[in-house]
């Protein structure tokens, strides 16, 4: 097990180097900047630290089971932290490693190259304690890099979160009521009997589209597919909701087009009941909400559905009136 050490000073061990390697973060202060060697020798450590701290260093991302145990040991059965900083326990090399991202023509692959010239395996900075002091150590494998999943790193949580960033915009909820010159004072108005359409704005694709995401975190990458499937109306005056699977079809304003239309999309609804007469302040608020559904799948090879909604926030109040046709005789 990794013990925290207590050190007020800086020392750099130098056995020769070809360049710099990231510097690695540990607990307490302490910094570690490495300067890789040209095969599976140390690479020279800069350690410095400013914090007393007891005890044993437990990373808050190390694994454990119903037991309490951790399920990794070292070779000699030893049980130790599958984590520690951002390092993980390997078995293989029986250090905690992580995968050193080195370009292809560092000189660290030059004893790990094919007949083209070109890396091969894998280059792991494994790390080692000796006498309190952090030394990193190249080893390689002729196997792909592999990051090994933080314990207790929910896909799906990762996916929730991805689709929150995206940011969807409440859906608007389009209506074909208009606002009838020499009746400002209306507001919005429709007739009964008239199938009035409904729509959202599907050139915003935040408030109806498709969108591709992946995000990565702990070793773990999810990749998503958000997609609107259906809106639903409801139209204020507690009768059942309208869900329609497209985002519906605008209709301009136009006193002359017949109001029976119904709208090409099929996304429309028709008011059997008037508001209260003479009143103007009598309405139904036309209220949307928007169904995401969001397909995923990740590379520890889980996968799953679920559904997201938007809910609209500025919605139209709609006076419902009633046409009456007079009978005129001819002159």
């Amino acid at each position: 097990m990794l013990k925290r050490f207590a050190i007020l000073f800086s020392l750099i061990l130098i056995v020769g180097f070809v360049e710099f390697a990231p510097a690695l973060s540990t607990a307490n202060g302490c910094s570690v900047s490495t300067m890789p060697s040209g095969g599976l020798e140390p690479i020279n450590v800069s350690v410095s630290c400013e914090t007393t701290t007891e005890g044993s260093q437990e990373s808050e991302e190390s694994g454990s089971s119903s037991d309490g145990s951790t399920g990794c040991f070292k070779n000699d059965g030893t049980e130790v932290d599958c984590w520690f900083m951002g390092f993980w326990w390997s078995s293989t090399f029986d250090l905690y490693c992580q995968v050193g991202n080195y370009l292809p023509d560092n000189p660290l692959w030059d004893k790990y190259r094919d007949a083209d010239g070109n890396p091969t395996g894998t280059l792991y900075q494994c790390l080692v304690n000796l006498n309190d002091l952090f030394n990193t150590f190249i080893r390689w494998s002729s196997d792909p890099p592999v990051t090994p999943v933080i314990p207790g790193t929910d896909p799906e949580t990762l996916v929730r979160q991805a689709v929150v960033n995206l940011g969807l915009h409440p859906p608007e909820a389009g209506v074909s009521a208009y606002i009838y010159p020499g009746y400002e004072d209306w507001g919005l108005t429709w007739w009964v009997g008239a199938p009035m359409w409904l729509w959202t704005d599907a050139d915003d694709d935040l408030q109806w589209g498709t969108h591709q995401l992946t995000d990565t975190d702990g070793g773990l990458t999810v990749d998503a597919t958000v997609t609107s499937t259906s809106i639903t109306f409801d139209p204020g005056n507690g009768d059942t909701p309208v869900t329609c699977d497209t985002a519906g079809t605008p209709r301009p304003w136009n006193p002359n087009a017949p109001l029976a239309q119904h709208s090409p999309s099929g996304c429309d609804y028709t008011y059997m009941d008037t508001n209260t007469l003479g009143d103007k302040n009598s309405r139904f608020t036309v209220t949307a909400s928007v169904t995401w559904t969001v397909t995923w799948s990740s590379s520890d090879g889980q996968y799953g559905t679920f559904t997201s909604t938007t809910q609209s926030s500025d919605n139209p109040a709609i006076h419902v009136g009633e046409l009456r046709t007079v009978l005129v005789p001819p002159k």
